[in-house]
């Protein structure tokens, strides 16, 4: 049958923007979701979050099912539920592994500790009798679920980042960093299989229902589907994702599975978990938000099939202009009888249009957001060059004149904010978005609420920004930096920091370099709030730490000062041209502070072997000041060490002062009486010349001489 156009691209329409498939939103974890389990009942869901807590969900009414559970140091990567529901075991960044009471949420045992690293993943077996834990410590151990002994240790080559039983209890899958899975008898520790599965670290295995196949999702953006007797794989893999595959779950009656990966169902951030109910009703997903996502798996798959039948008749009209609708990330699969057609068809239906983003978007440059900013010029450079009186004063005159004109309003409430006015930045804003919504007018009040503190009010400004990016993943990519950086404003420095890096990693098919000047200037910005804590040595390491793996490689000279840059420059007053310099300038100042006098020097000479001579001016007076308080440290720490009998200590604190400078008498007359008394009689004498030198009548001078 023929089919109109318009009015094919009518339905599709209404098929994105009247979804039935709202979720349940649940907000209680103040960062992250990592993991989720349900409980056989499926009226409740455990998820565990980097906020170092356990949270239980009741699914009917999306409440908090009491308090948190607290016992964790760290994040708690891993959850899993017993049988009997009546216990959960958890295991995080602290190294450990915990047994709850899951109707009072106390402790059971104290801690399992064993592991010397993160613990990825942990699993009951089906009695409940043992749980098998997965460390980045390179290995499984499986415990007594009782009693916590230990009853086998399993290694592996590397991360071991997931373990499941079988679901006759006879078997134990693990998957790892070293692309391997392995397959264990549980009787007696004996490896069964071992094979390589993937092109890169493997992140989530499960069995299938009768345990005759084990499904694998991987970093490589796969996910593959095995004979668990013999490692042969069945079928082609599903290969339609275009970033990491974080988390896998399969269906009771084995008729579909879901995976999670970056901006999954409706997700503005990565997804780091997914789970299905027992009953196969519901979906539950968490994100980096820290949100907890719930949804009806009946109405996705019936809208699947929808905008597939609508794709179908799409393409037999031949209307190729037309793409199809993005859909939710749902693989679909027969998993006791698939072929190979289908699995490529059904595997991942969003592969098509992730495809082809991919391809348009890997031909063009990183754009300035700029290009999606209607500030106008005059005022752009205003911001750039910090005179925000200036740049008040033009958009002020542009809304007397015309008060309609949102990209004013959206213009000034940035402006606004950088003063730290923000009640009035937020009133610019909802007049912006009054007007007219749009991308400047959400990202403007995003910023103002954020600075406000209303924390989540601002990602839900953040996330309505997300609807005006078109599906750009690069302009998607710059809003999500932006909004790191206002979560680390808002004292989420680590949740910050880790959503940048993530990012980084996920999108190393663009432009990375916005993402590792973000990453740098973070950085730079927690040594400096360690500088201001009095922890020296720390902001030290944490500077050194930066030119080491941030900024090392980096052309920052003339990539700092690149033009699509600086709309951190004008959204957050960052002075990028002079990161460089300044982070320079911060590890020196940390190690003279921590009173590493040496480290001090040496960071400096560093430093002025590395700027130019325009910089070199520029910091003048800080050098000037510095190589003095440096030299009187020298001083300072040498008499220190004379004191203690510590001679090699103060030569090497003398010579570290010559060094800044050659010039200073009492430097050499100090070091040369120590060469002396350690009958270093070359090296005294050349300290008495050198004295004599710069002092022709120096008594002491001589006297060292002779």
């Amino acid at each position: 049958m023929s089919v109109e156009l318009s009015d094919v691209a009518r339905n599709a329409d209404l098929v994105v923007k009247e979804r039935s498939t709202q979720p349940r939103i649940m907000l209680g974890h103040t960062s992250s979701v990592l993991a989720a389990a349900f409980f056989k009942d499926g009226r409740r869901v455990v998820t565990s979050s980097s906020d170092k807590t356990l949270r239980i969900w009741d699914v009917q009414t999306g409440a908090l099912v009491g308090a948190p559970f607290k016992g964790h140091k760290g994040w708690v990567r891993s959850v899993a539920i017993s049988p009997d529901d009546r216990r959960i075991a958890s295991g995080g960044e602290d190294k450990t592994i915990i047994f709850w009471n899951a109707e009072n949420k106390q402790m059971i045992l104290e801690p399992l500790a064993k592991h010397t690293r993160d613990v990825n993943s942990v699993c009951f077996s089906p009695d409940g009798k043992r749980l098998a834990s997965g460390s980045s410590d390179c290995t499984v151990v499986v415990w007594d679920a009782e009693t916590g002994a230990v009853l086998a240790t399993l290694p592996h080559d590397s991360l071991v980042l997931t373990v499941v039983f079988s679901p006759d209890g006879l078997k134990l899958a693990s998957g790892s960093k070293d692309n391997t899975i392995r397959v264990w008898h549980t009787s007696d520790a004996e490896v069964l299989l071992k094979f390589n599965a993937h092109q890169d670290r493997i992140r989530s295995v499960v069995w299938s229902h009768d345990g005759q196949q084990l499904v694998s999702a991987s970093y490589d953006q796969t996910v593959k589907f095995w004979n668990s007797s013999d490692a042969d794989q069945i079928g082609q893999p599903c290969a339609g994702h275009t970033a990491w595959i974080y988390s896998l779950a399969i269906s009771f009656d084995d008729s579909f599975i879901a995976t999670a990966s970056w901006q999954a169902l409706e997700h503005t951030t990565w997804v780091g978990c997914v789970v299905i109910s027992p009953n196969g009703e519901l979906l539950m997903s968490g994100d980096g938000d820290g949100k907890v996502r719930l949804w009806s798996i009946k109405n996705i798959l019936e809208e699947y099939s929808a905008e597939d039948r609508l794709k179908e008749e799409l393409d037999s009209a031949n209307h190729d202009a037309l793409s199809t609708p993005l859909l939710p990330d749902i693989a679909q699969s027969d998993i006791q009888s698939r072929n190979e057609s289908e699995s490529s068809d059904n595997c991942d239906i969003t592969s098509n249009h992730s495809s082809e983003t991919h391809i348009a978007s890997s031909t063009r440059t990183f754009p300035s957001l700029f290009d999606n900013l209607p500030m106008n010029t005059a005022v752009r450079n205003a911001c750039i060059a910090g005179d925000l009186h200036a740049a008040e004063e033009i958009l002020t005159q542009e809304i007397d004149t015309d008060g309609d004109n949102c990209d004013s309003h959206a213009s000034r409430s940035v402006v606004m904010a950088r003063n730290s006015d923000w009640d009035q930045a937020l009133r610019d804003a909802d007049n912006s978005i009054a007007i007219q919504p749009s991308l400047m007018g959400c990202v403007s009040k995003g910023i103002a609420l954020c600075g406000k503190g209303q924390l989540w009010d601002a990602m839900e400004a953040f996330d309505l920004a997300f609807t005006f990016a078109t599906r750009d993943s690069m302009t998607i990519n710059l809003l999500l930096l932006i909004k790191a950086i206002v979560l680390f404003n808002a004292g989420r420095h680590d949740e910050a920091v880790r959503r940048v890096q993530d990012l980084t990693i996920t999108c190393q098919h663009l432009d990375t370099l916005p993402c590792s000047v973000v990453n740098s200037y973070l950085h730079v910005q927690l040594a400096n709030i360690s500088f201001e804590n009095g922890r020296y040595l720390e902001a030290a390491e944490q500077s050194t730490e930066v030119l080491i793996t941030t900024l090392t490689g980096l052309s920052l000279h003339t990539a700092l000062c690149e033009p699509r840059l600086k709309i951190f420059t004008v959204l957050f007053g960052w002075d990028l041209d002079s990161l460089w310099r300044t982070v320079h300038q911060q590890r020196c100042d940390a190690f003279l502070r921590a009173d590493q006098v040496i480290e001090a020097v040496e960071s400096y000479q560093y430093m002025m072997r590395m700027i130019n001579g325009a910089e070199k001016t520029s910091c003048l007076g800080w050098s000037t000041t510095f190589e003095q308080d440096c030299i009187a440290r020298c001083v300072v720490k040498g008499e220190e060490a004379v004191v203690t009998n510590d001679h090699a200590r103060a030569i090497q604190l003398y010579s570290a002062g010559i060094g800044l400078d050659p010039s200073y008498e009492p430097l050499f007359v100090r070091r040369g009486k120590e060469n002396l008394g350690q009958n270093l009689y070359a090296e005294a004498l050349s300290d008495a010349e050198q004295v004599i030198e710069l002092n022709p009548s120096s008594y002491t001078g001589y006297e060292l001489k002779h």
